[in-house]
């Protein structure tokens, strides 16, 4: 059963996840300490996915991730997840310095069933597919000058992982690539590619648009 900790962990992560879109990096909301342990090896959701099913899929979902044994912290994780609307597990996780790359899967989604989570060492978890261009992009002259040649192509999920940079005072500079279409089936016209800045700490201080390819 959820512990009074990752009860509060849970209600930390719904208020850090659903500022990130609207909050700069630095004023993202702690999540309290996510790490490798809150990786959960799927089971058969089967059950849940069924239209006979009674039980709500969510629900269905955190009963089979606490049935099998997983750890608090990955009960907690979900939890943070369907709280946040988006029903969904950690799947896997991949230490970057002391920050980390958390891959989501949302086994109930018709279409991209995953996502990913940058986080930071102090827990702020950001969804590197939420809120692709800010209004701070649509001011810069990159995205005038590409939404004037292609005013109907938007960012398509999933952001794709391009790589890191150490940065001069001992931070990281972590890359995103984001693919700019006008339909799922279309060709891309564009890739956005964007750039978080963790300090030496491992705190994601900074998110910017570099380029648009």
């Amino acid at each position: 059963m959820p512990t009074r900790f990752t009860r509060h962990l849970a209600s930390c992560s719904v208020l850090a996840l659903a500022s990130l879109a609207s909050m700069p990096a630095t004023h993202a909301q702690e999540l309290g300490p996510v790490d490798a342990r809150a990786v959960w090896q799927e089971r058969s959701l089967s059950a849940c996915r069924s239209e006979t099913s009674t039980t709500a899929p969510d629900v269905c979902l955190l009963r089979t991730i606490r049935r099998s044994g997983a750890r608090p912290q990955a009960i907690a994780a979900a939890r943070m997840l369907v709280k946040a609307n988006n029903p969904g597990f950690i799947s896997a996780w991949r230490p970057l310095g002391k920050a980390a790359l958390a891959t989501v899967t949302y086994p109930f989604r018709a279409n991209m069933n995953e996502g990913t989570l940058l986080i930071g060492s102090d827990g702020a978890a950001f969804d590197v597919d939420v809120g692709s261009v800010s209004e701070e992009d649509r001011a810069t002259p990159a995205w005038r000058a590409f939404a004037a040649a292609h005013p109907d192509a938007v960012p398509f999920a999933l952001a794709d992982f391009v790589g890191s940079t150490a940065t001069a005072d001992g931070g990281l500079s972590v890359l995103f690539s984001t693919a700019l279409k006008t339909c799922h089936a279309c060709a891309d016209d564009g890739a956005l590619l964007v750039a978080y800045a963790l300090d030496k700490e491992g705190i994601v201080r900074e998110r910017k648009l570099l380029t648009i390819k």
